[in-house]
Protein backbone atom coordinates (compact mmCIF):
# COMPACT_ATOMS: atom_id res chain seq x y z
CA UNK A 1 0.00 0.00 0.00
CA UNK A 2 1.64 3.28 -0.50
CA UNK A 3 1.96 6.00 1.86
CA UNK A 4 -0.29 8.52 3.21
CA UNK A 5 0.03 12.11 3.53
CA UNK A 6 1.80 13.07 6.37
CA UNK A 7 2.73 16.44 8.08
CA UNK A 8 5.97 18.90 6.47
CA UNK A 9 7.79 18.31 9.10
CA UNK A 10 7.40 13.90 10.16
CA UNK A 11 8.11 13.47 6.00
CA UNK A 12 11.57 15.83 6.54
CA UNK A 13 13.10 13.00 8.76
CA UNK A 14 15.98 10.54 8.00
CA UNK A 15 15.10 7.33 6.25
CA UNK A 16 14.43 4.54 7.99
CA UNK A 17 14.57 6.85 11.31
CA UNK A 18 13.54 4.41 14.45
CA UNK A 19 10.80 6.28 16.64
CA UNK A 20 8.85 5.59 19.45
CA UNK A 21 4.89 6.37 19.83
CA UNK A 22 2.90 8.42 22.36
CA UNK A 23 -0.01 5.73 22.83
CA UNK A 24 -3.69 6.39 24.32
CA UNK A 25 -5.10 2.59 22.09
CA UNK A 26 -7.02 5.60 20.57
CA UNK A 27 -7.23 6.24 16.60
CA UNK A 28 -5.11 8.99 16.38
CA UNK A 29 -2.12 7.47 17.98
CA UNK A 30 -2.59 4.50 15.63
CA UNK A 31 -2.58 6.08 12.34
CA UNK A 32 0.34 8.59 13.29
CA UNK A 33 2.53 5.55 14.00
CA UNK A 34 0.93 3.77 10.80
CA UNK A 35 1.59 6.53 8.77
CA UNK A 36 4.98 6.51 9.84
CA UNK A 37 5.31 2.76 9.31
CA UNK A 38 4.06 3.86 5.63
CA UNK A 39 6.89 6.04 5.17
CA UNK A 40 9.77 3.07 5.76
CA UNK A 41 10.39 4.32 9.56
CA UNK A 42 10.72 2.18 12.33
CA UNK A 43 8.44 1.78 15.63
CA UNK A 44 10.40 0.72 18.59
CA UNK A 45 7.73 0.79 21.06
CA UNK A 46 4.72 2.61 22.81
CA UNK A 47 4.66 4.83 25.85
CA UNK A 48 1.79 5.09 28.37
CA UNK A 49 0.82 7.58 31.19
CA UNK A 50 -0.94 5.57 33.92
CA UNK A 51 -3.05 7.48 36.38
CA UNK A 52 -1.05 6.91 40.24
CA UNK A 53 -2.14 3.64 40.71
CA UNK A 54 -0.29 2.52 37.73
CA UNK A 55 -3.67 0.41 36.40
CA UNK A 56 -5.20 2.43 34.11
CA UNK A 57 -4.24 5.11 30.96
CA UNK A 58 -4.45 8.33 31.98
CA UNK A 59 -5.90 9.91 28.76
CA UNK A 60 -8.76 6.66 28.05
CA UNK A 61 -8.53 5.23 31.66
CA UNK A 62 -8.12 1.59 29.54
CA UNK A 63 -6.66 -1.04 31.74
CA UNK A 64 -2.84 -1.59 31.55
CA UNK A 65 -3.62 -4.85 29.81
CA UNK A 66 -5.47 -4.02 27.22
CA UNK A 67 -2.54 -1.61 26.22
CA UNK A 68 -0.29 -4.52 26.62
CA UNK A 69 -2.53 -6.43 24.35
CA UNK A 70 -2.31 -3.49 21.49
CA UNK A 71 1.57 -3.49 21.95
CA UNK A 72 1.74 -7.60 21.60
CA UNK A 73 -0.42 -7.55 18.51
CA UNK A 74 2.27 -5.23 17.24
CA UNK A 75 5.47 -6.98 18.32
CA UNK A 76 6.41 -3.69 20.45
CA UNK A 77 7.61 -3.02 23.28
CA UNK A 78 5.28 -1.12 26.22
CA UNK A 79 6.22 1.27 28.37
CA UNK A 80 3.80 2.92 31.16
CA UNK A 81 4.62 5.16 33.23
CA UNK A 82 2.37 6.29 36.29
CA UNK A 83 1.59 9.62 36.91
CA UNK A 84 3.27 11.07 39.92
CA UNK A 85 1.31 13.25 42.46
CA UNK A 86 1.15 17.03 41.77
CA UNK A 87 3.87 16.21 39.15
CA UNK A 88 3.08 14.87 35.85
CA UNK A 89 5.36 16.59 34.40
CA UNK A 90 8.32 14.85 36.01
CA UNK A 91 6.62 11.46 35.52
CA UNK A 92 6.54 12.23 32.00
CA UNK A 93 10.22 13.37 31.54
CA UNK A 94 11.32 10.28 33.09
CA UNK A 95 9.21 8.11 30.54
CA UNK A 96 10.87 10.16 27.93
CA UNK A 97 14.24 9.69 29.09
CA UNK A 98 13.31 5.51 29.23
CA UNK A 99 13.67 5.69 25.63
CA UNK A 100 16.03 8.32 24.98
CA UNK A 101 18.44 6.05 26.75
CA UNK A 102 18.07 3.92 24.62
CA UNK A 103 19.22 6.36 21.66
CA UNK A 104 15.56 6.67 20.11
CA UNK A 105 15.94 10.55 19.67
CA UNK A 106 11.97 10.88 18.19
CA UNK A 107 8.44 10.62 19.40
CA UNK A 108 5.29 10.33 17.44
CA UNK A 109 2.39 11.76 18.86
CA UNK A 110 -1.27 11.63 17.12
CA UNK A 111 -2.17 15.21 17.87
CA UNK A 112 -3.57 17.46 15.01
CA UNK A 113 -4.50 20.85 15.24
CA UNK A 114 -4.39 21.65 19.23
CA UNK A 115 -1.11 24.51 19.15
CA UNK A 116 -1.48 24.19 23.23
CA UNK A 117 -0.57 20.24 23.36
CA UNK A 118 2.20 20.94 21.03
CA UNK A 119 3.74 23.31 22.48
CA UNK A 120 4.11 21.43 25.75
CA UNK A 121 5.39 18.04 23.93
CA UNK A 122 7.78 20.67 22.38
CA UNK A 123 8.94 21.86 25.28
CA UNK A 124 9.50 18.48 26.61
CA UNK A 125 11.48 17.00 23.93
CA UNK A 126 13.58 20.11 24.32
CA UNK A 127 14.36 18.79 28.25
CA UNK A 128 14.99 15.51 27.12
CA UNK A 129 16.39 16.06 23.86
CA UNK A 130 13.72 14.12 22.29
CA UNK A 131 11.79 15.08 18.70
CA UNK A 132 8.61 15.05 18.87
CA UNK A 133 6.93 14.69 15.65
CA UNK A 134 3.26 15.18 14.71
CA UNK A 135 2.61 13.08 11.46
CA UNK A 136 -1.31 14.45 11.28
CA UNK A 137 -0.73 17.84 12.02
CA UNK A 138 -2.91 20.65 10.17
CA UNK A 139 -4.53 17.59 8.47
CA UNK A 140 -8.36 17.16 7.41
CA UNK A 141 -10.72 15.54 10.43
CA UNK A 142 -12.50 13.49 8.46
CA UNK A 143 -9.58 12.68 5.68
CA UNK A 144 -7.92 11.28 8.16
CA UNK A 145 -10.98 9.34 10.25
CA UNK A 146 -11.84 7.55 6.33
CA UNK A 147 -8.00 6.60 5.76
CA UNK A 148 -8.17 4.97 9.03
CA UNK A 149 -11.11 3.11 7.99
CA UNK A 150 -10.23 2.80 4.61
CA UNK A 151 -7.05 1.31 5.76
CA UNK A 152 -8.89 -1.63 7.22
CA UNK A 153 -8.65 -0.54 11.15
CA UNK A 154 -11.48 -1.02 13.60
CA UNK A 155 -11.90 1.27 16.87
CA UNK A 156 -14.69 1.62 19.57
CA UNK A 157 -15.92 4.78 21.05
CA UNK A 158 -15.15 3.78 25.09
CA UNK A 159 -15.67 7.16 26.50
CA UNK A 160 -17.61 10.74 26.07
CA UNK A 161 -17.88 14.32 27.08
CA UNK A 162 -21.67 14.04 27.76
CA UNK A 163 -22.28 17.72 26.97
CA UNK A 164 -21.12 17.31 23.52
CA UNK A 165 -21.84 13.28 22.64
CA UNK A 166 -24.37 10.90 24.06
CA UNK A 167 -23.89 7.93 26.07
CA UNK A 168 -25.24 6.05 23.75
CA UNK A 169 -22.50 6.28 21.53
CA UNK A 170 -20.11 3.74 23.93
CA UNK A 171 -19.26 0.80 22.43
CA UNK A 172 -20.21 1.92 18.84
CA UNK A 173 -17.79 0.92 16.02
CA UNK A 174 -16.30 4.40 14.50
CA UNK A 175 -17.57 3.28 10.85
CA UNK A 176 -19.08 5.14 8.20
CA UNK A 177 -22.62 5.24 9.90
CA UNK A 178 -21.22 6.51 13.01
CA UNK A 179 -19.31 9.40 11.56
CA UNK A 180 -22.56 10.62 9.48
CA UNK A 181 -24.42 10.64 13.06
CA UNK A 182 -21.78 12.40 14.48
CA UNK A 183 -21.60 14.98 11.55
CA UNK A 184 -25.49 15.51 11.95
CA UNK A 185 -24.81 16.25 15.74
CA UNK A 186 -22.11 18.75 14.86
CA UNK A 187 -19.76 16.84 16.74
CA UNK A 188 -16.05 16.90 15.58
CA UNK A 189 -15.43 13.10 13.57
CA UNK A 190 -11.57 13.09 15.07
CA UNK A 191 -13.01 14.26 18.47
CA UNK A 192 -10.12 16.62 18.54
CA UNK A 193 -11.53 18.51 21.16
CA UNK A 194 -11.78 15.51 23.30
CA UNK A 195 -15.72 14.87 22.73
CA UNK A 196 -14.83 10.92 23.03
CA UNK A 197 -12.03 8.66 22.79
CA UNK A 198 -11.33 5.06 21.04
CA UNK A 199 -10.36 1.82 21.41
CA UNK A 200 -8.27 0.10 18.70
CA UNK A 201 -9.06 -3.35 18.36
CA UNK A 202 -7.75 -4.36 15.24
CA UNK A 203 -6.18 -3.65 11.67
CA UNK A 204 -3.35 -4.05 9.28
CA UNK A 205 -0.79 -3.88 11.77
CA UNK A 206 -2.36 -6.16 14.10
CA UNK A 207 -1.28 -9.93 14.31
CA UNK A 208 -4.45 -10.66 16.17
CA UNK A 209 -7.62 -8.38 17.35
CA UNK A 210 -7.82 -7.69 20.34
CA UNK A 211 -11.30 -9.28 22.02
CA UNK A 212 -12.79 -6.06 23.41
CA UNK A 213 -16.37 -7.41 25.17
CA UNK A 214 -18.53 -4.32 25.63
CA UNK A 215 -21.51 -6.33 26.96
CA UNK A 216 -19.16 -6.64 30.29
CA UNK A 217 -18.13 -3.11 30.73
CA UNK A 218 -19.79 -0.97 33.33
CA UNK A 219 -20.66 2.16 32.49
CA UNK A 220 -18.81 4.56 35.20
CA UNK A 221 -20.13 8.84 35.05
CA UNK A 222 -16.95 9.58 37.09
CA UNK A 223 -14.51 9.73 34.71
CA UNK A 224 -11.88 12.86 35.13
CA UNK A 225 -13.20 16.19 33.54
CA UNK A 226 -16.70 14.44 33.30
CA UNK A 227 -15.96 11.66 30.81
CA UNK A 228 -18.55 8.71 30.80
CA UNK A 229 -16.52 5.85 30.11
CA UNK A 230 -16.97 1.96 29.83
CA UNK A 231 -14.79 0.41 32.28
CA UNK A 232 -13.16 -2.79 30.96
CA UNK A 233 -11.33 -3.89 34.64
Amino acid sequence: MSALPVSREANSIAPNTDFFCSWSGGKDACLALYKMQLLGHQPKGLLTMLDETGQHSLAHHLPKTLIEQQANAFGLQSFTQAKHKNDYQGAYLKALTHYQKQGLNHLVLGDIDLQAHRDWQETQGQLANITPLFPLWLQDHKQLVLEFIEAGFTAVIISVLPNKLSSDFLGRELDLNTIKELEKLGVDVCAEGGEFHTFVTNGPIFSKAIELDVSKAKLRTDGDHGYHYLDFS
